[in-house]
């Protein structure tokens, strides 16, 4: 039986798509390699290591500094994240450790997930041909591939939207109430563990809505899609009155200015910030030449609406049309931002859809253009070949946090500059001062570890924080960070005191 249909699949293939077994078997081969290549990259990065960032590292404060409870209200240094992102991450702490490799285990496997998850997406959803460069451009995403390698939420985004389009193909044979049930099921976990959560389970709704309209007047429809509804409704519900509005304040909205549209603008002001953000969106999601490929993935668009799969194009696309609309409401950012990375996997697909039959045509007539295509997609490989390389220029604040702790001596205190020092200085008790505070009490040497991107602004800090009359004892530098080891000068030296 196997063996039949196994023929019957590749006489089709060959019939229907002109490629031949042999062909298909090279292409599978093709894709297990990228996917293979993937997963060490990420692996890669993560077993790497970097220094946090500072957004991760306010993060990670909260993490180490709050429980359970005290996570579901504001949360310190202006953060925001989805309460069983945060759960999660509080769980790992106290069953791992707080190592930076315990605080991003989570991201990193999501990140593995997503990939392996996609696979099975994109030979769902694509032909054969467009199948490898789908998974080359989620394999090789930049974005995805840092984020997978940080404390924060959004390769948790990622692996979500990944895993719904999954599961949406995957049931496609199922009546509606049995659709409509398990989508409710997963719907509380779902809000809860991702903030774009809801726009993901938006676009399932509104893309079960043709099967509602045919099945209107059975009671079972009826049933399971209000059960989808409360499931969905209820969780976010309880998500926007609680978490989200106490995390929400005035510092986050005026990071996102650009992220709403500008209504008091002139009449076109709205429009063109919609393109332009659109373009955006694609831009990270696909970088670095998304908005150079968004006529690809309209034509990807177009290629699934003519091969019929146009509830799975919805699943696809709604999404970004509510992110859209909650933005222009002044609901949640809607711009070229990690907050719109759950809207790669719909991208990748429908560039990927778009770019098989976009080379075919550039080919039987400028076999130049169609290279020029290709690169264009490829250019991908080139960001993470050079990324990989060249790493981006983070502050070493790891390895001057190491440094100190190697030479460290009783009575001596360090001054932290930056949320960074308090997490990597976090064993420390009472000899670290946090960056809002001054040294207060004698001590015998003082390290001071200053963090700034040029050198003029760490020679300020260093002059600011350093204490009347003390001078310096011994100096290391660290990208973008200084460790500077200070003592009392001769005349503010006390009796029996020595640097």
């Amino acid at each position: 039986m196997s063996t039949r249909v196994a023929v019957t699949g590749s006489s089709l293939a060959e019939r229907c798509l002109g490629v031949v077994p042999a062909r298909l078997r090279a292409v599978g081969a093709l894709t297990w390699l990228i996917v293979t290549l993937g997963l060490a990259l990420r692996t890669y990065n993560y077993l790497r290591n970097p220094s946090l960032w500072h957004d991760e590292a306010m993060l990670v404060l909260n993490l180490l500094g709050k429980d359970f409870v005290e996570l579901l209200g504001p949360l310190s240094y202006t953060q925001a994240a989805p309460p069983l992102f945060l759960w999660a991450e509080r769980a790992a702490v106290l069953l791992l450790g707080d190592s930076t490799y315990a605080l991003r285990l989570l991201p990193f496997l999501a990140g593995c997930a997503a990939l392996l998850l996609f696979l099975p997406v994109a030979r769902g959803l694509l032909r054969p041909t467009a199948v490898p460069w789908a998974v080359l451009l989620f394999a090789f995403n930049d974005h995805l591939l840092w984020h997978a390698s940080e404390t924060k939420p959004y390769s948790i985004d990622v692996l979500l939207a990944t895993a719904l389009t999954a599961v949406w193909l995957r049931t496609r044979g199922w009546s509606l109430a049995r659709r409509a049930l398990l989508f409710a099921a997963l719907a509380p976990a779902v809000i809860f563990l991702a903030y774009p959560g809801c726009f993901l389970l938006g676009g399932l709704m509104l893309a079960l809505l043709p099967a509602f309209w045919r099945e209107r007047t059975r009671p079972g429809a009826w049933l399971a899609c209000a059960a989808l509804a409360l499931s969905t409704g209820a969780p976010f519900l309880l998500l926007y009155l609680g978490p989200a509005r106490v995390q929400r304040n005035p510092v986050l909205d005026s990071c996102w200015v650009s992220a709403f549209p500008p209504w008091g603008g002139p009449w076109w002001a709205v429009p063109v910030w919609v393109v332009k953000s659109t373009l955006d969106v694609f831009l990270y999601c696909c970088a670095p030449a998304g908005n150079v490929l968004a006529p690809v993935l309209v034509a990807g668009a177009v290629v699934l609406w003519r091969c019929r799969e146009r509830a799975a194009l919805l699943v696809l696309l709604a999404p970004a049309g509510l992110a859209l609309a909650a933005a222009l409401v002044g609901g949640y950012p809607y711009a070229g931002t990690r907050l719109q990375v759950y809207l790669a996997p719909a991208a990748v697909l429908l560039i990927a859809a778009g770019l098989a039959p976009a080379l075919g045509w550039l080919r039987a007539r400028s076999r130049l253009a169609a290279a020029a295509l290709a690169l264009l997609a490829l250019s991908a490989v080139g960001t993470v070949a050079h990324n990989t390389a060249f790493p981006y220029g983070r502050a070493d604040t790891a390895a001057a946090s190491r440094y100190v702790l190697a030479r460290l001596r009783p009575g001596d205190a360090v001054q932290g500059t930056t949320c960074e020092d308090s997490y990597y200085f976090r064993h420390l008790r009472g000899e670290f001062i946090p960056q809002e505070d001054r040294l207060a009490v004698p001590a015998a040497r003082l390290w001071l570890v200053v963090t700034a991107a040029t050198a003029p602004d760490r020679e300020e800090k260093m002059h600011r924080l350093t204490p009347a009359g003390w001078e310096c004892l011994g100096r290391r530098e660290f990208y973008r960070t200084t460790v500077v080891l200070l003592g009392p000068g001769p005349a503010t030296m006390g009796e029996g005191q020595r640097p």
